[in-house]
């Protein structure tokens, strides 16, 4: 990777395990998820919850709560570890662990989180990026479709191969952070208006 990385190339997202994994898994991790699904449902509502709160902060304030983003991190970085054990990145248990820090503390090796920072200063026009950010909200959802059917083409491929088709998690990875990238220009941490579709490959 090149030293400067740009908008439309950047990771939030790394998924770092072996593509082979037990061809059982797919029948039996969803079941193993529950309890992930259950505190995800909590952290959920939190999360809206906190976002609002948030956003109010800058409007009336003019700076973000480093506190309040971390309760955000912490939810996007649950979601991604438990998510990411229920398509079969891994095979390794996702940990209960509930860190807000921006950076990932590695606690689950095989699917990492890293978000940015909040900046020193935000402008206040900034609370309307969750309004310019509609248009992006319509392609993901686009992607997101797109994303469930690869999902499920690779839940069979699991179950009769015992591995991951490469170009599939690869995609679905890329999906993911196209979708942090754009949650992080909604959370108003990053400010330039992201560029449409997935990084490149």
């Amino acid at each position: 990777m090149n030293d400067v990385t740009t908008d439309s190339d950047r990771r939030y997202l790394v998924v770092d395990s072996p593509h082979e994994l037990a061809r059982w898994r797919p029948l039996v991790n969803w079941v193993l998820y529950i309890p992930h699904a259950i505190i995800l449902y909590a952290l959920q509502i939190l999360a809206r919850v906190v976002f609002l709160v948030y956003w109010l902060m800058l409007v009336f304030t003019g700076k973000l709560h480093p506190g309040l983003y971390g309760v955000m991190a912490m939810y996007e970085r649950y979601n991604a570890r438990a998510g990411g054990f229920l398509v079969g990145y891994s095979e390794t248990y996702p940990p209960f662990a509930f860190s807000t820090d921006t950076a990932d503390d590695n606690a689950y090796p095989a699917v990492r989180l890293t978000l940015p920072a909040v900046p020193p200063s935000v402008p206040r026009s900034a609370a309307l990026n969750v309004l310019k950010a509609i248009p992006h909200y319509v392609v993901l959802m686009v992607y997101f479709v797109g994303a469930a059917v690869v999902a499920l083409i690779a839940w069979f491929a699991v179950l009769f191969t015992g591995a991951w088709p490469q170009g599939m998690r690869a995609f679905l990875v890329r999906v993911s952070n196209y979708q942090y990238r754009v949650w992080t220009y909604v959370t108003m941490v990053e400010n330039d208006y992201p560029k449409f579709g997935p990084p490149s490959a």
